[in-house]
């Protein structure tokens, strides 16, 4: 009877009197959070707060290390030294080491000179080289204007210069001393010519104590009279306050002071160009005077210096 009971399809097992067929089927967020939960408790409980003690204990046993290290040390200078030191040769057991020197630029400045001022050995790890310093010795060099100084790894330094140009040659107790634009000094022009220098023959000379201050102005006009600037052998600062010119023919040139230098020179370049004044049997061009020329003939002309600015004018043919 029992057997049969059981086996009727009609009859289903309840649980607190509800059939098992009509409990309610959970949903899918709670299952998802389940699967989550299941999850999370892959990992165990004892692994989170063994993670936040290493990142924390780690830093601490870094910075006792270094206090170890410190301590063996007299100072910290030293330590951080040593470190420096060491890594030091071990970019030199690579290979980076210094094996060689190229410089762009240089006309002027002597090999040696650049090498002396570099400061540095073939061999020495390159890294070891401080470019800021030896830039900075390059650039107080006479000849360089400036430098530029960089690594070429594993082993060489690369060095581009820029140098001064000569101007002239400045001529005062009995020497001879290139200087640029600027009027800076920048050799001795006896001593170049003693190496075969060549160029100095073609730069004009300027005589007088405070020349090299006044030389970029004279320069500066010479270049608005193209035809004359080639034309002049020297210069003499007069008074401290303006230029005798010495041209290539022997004729002396009196130029006003201050401002009317270049208007002075454009006014002469126009008398030769139109007159062949310079072609004439003169000894000095008077050009003192604003829009009036004085030529002196050998007869009347005086000697050069020409210190007379409170003697008496020379008598002379006006133009």
């Amino acid at each position: 009877m029992s057997a049969r009971l059981m086996a009727n399809p009609q009859l289903r097992p309840t649980l607190a009197g509800r059939p098992r067929d009509e409990m309610p089927t959970p949903p899918r967020a709670m299952a998802a959070s389940a699967q989550r939960g299941n999850r999370r408790r892959a990992m165990p409980r004892w692994a989170k707060p063994a993670i936040k003690t290493a990142l924390i204990v780690a830093p601490i046993l870094f910075l006792l290390g270094a206090a170890g290290a410190a301590w063996k040390r007299p100072s910290l200078a030293e330590t951080v030294a040593a470190a420096h030191d060491g890594l030091l040769r071990s970019t030199s057991s690579l290979g980076f080491t210094l094996s060689e020197i190229l410089v762009v630029g240089r006309n002027e400045t002597e090999r040696d000179t650049v090498m002396d001022a570099l400061g540095v050995r073939r061999g020495e790890p390159i890294l070891s080289i401080d470019l800021a310093e030896a830039k900075a010795r390059l650039e107080e060099l006479p000849w360089v204007s400036a430098a530029s100084i960089e690594r070429r790894l594993p082993g060489i330094l690369y060095i581009r210069l820029a140098e001064r140009q000569p101007m002239a040659i400045w001529q005062h107790d009995r020497q001879f001393t290139v200087i640029d634009r600027a009027g800076r000094p920048l050799a001795d022009a006896m001593e170049l010519a003693r190496r075969g220098n060549q160029r100095i023959d073609t730069l004009p000379q300027v005589i007088g104590a405070n020349a090299p201050q006044q030389v970029q102005s004279l320069l500066t006009a010479l270049e608005q009279a193209p035809t004359i600037k080639p034309r002049v052998l020297s210069a003499s600062w007069i008074s401290d306050r303006r230029w005798n010119l010495q041209l290539d023919n022997g004729v002396t040139v009196k130029l006003p002071e201050g401002a009317g230098m270049p208007m002075a020179l454009r006014q002469l370049a126009e008398m030769d160009s139109k007159g062949k004044a310079l072609d004439r049997d003169i000894v000095a061009i008077d050009l003192r005077q604003p829009e009036r020329a004085i030529l002196q003939t050998s007869a009347t002309a005086q000697l050069p210096g020409w210190e007379e600015e409170t003697k008496k004018k020379p008598p002379g043919k006006k133009i």
